[in-house]
């Protein structure tokens, strides 16, 4: 791994908003060794960022706007098509019963024992 300016990934471990702009132009595999360089540094020095949008490794862009309604309309049709799934699922297994039940009961009228 390259060698970093120890002074940078402290001010990063620190949360400091001037050097988590200065890495933000960095390619993405030099922000990634930042990153795991800074998380070692919090677990050995046990340091919490003063700031809560710190620079972390494991850290997440802000999720897109999510249309809740069409959200709300999809689940809701999953669930129908699963509850549709097992009613048929049901259905089927109860004409496999009816059917086995009528073949027992023919056997047994015909005197014949019911094996498998």
């Amino acid at each position: 791994m390259t060698e970093f300016n120890p002074e940078l990934i402290r001010a990063l471990a620190n949360g400091d908003a001037q050097a988590l702009e200065q890495i933000k132009s960095y390619p993405l595999t030099v922000r990634m060794a930042l990153g795991t360089a800074v998380d070692q540094l919090r677990r050995d020095e046990n340091i919490v960022p003063m700031s809560g949008g710190g620079f972390s490794l494991y850290e997440q862009k802000p999720s897109s706007y999510m249309d809740t309604e069409a959200v709300g309309k999809a689940l809701a049709e999953r669930n129908k098509k699963l509850r549709e799934a097992e009613e048929l699922k049901e259905k089927i297994r109860e004409e496999h019963l009816l059917k086995v039940a009528k073949q027992q009961a023919t056997r047994a009228r015909l005197g014949l024992r019911y094996d498998r």
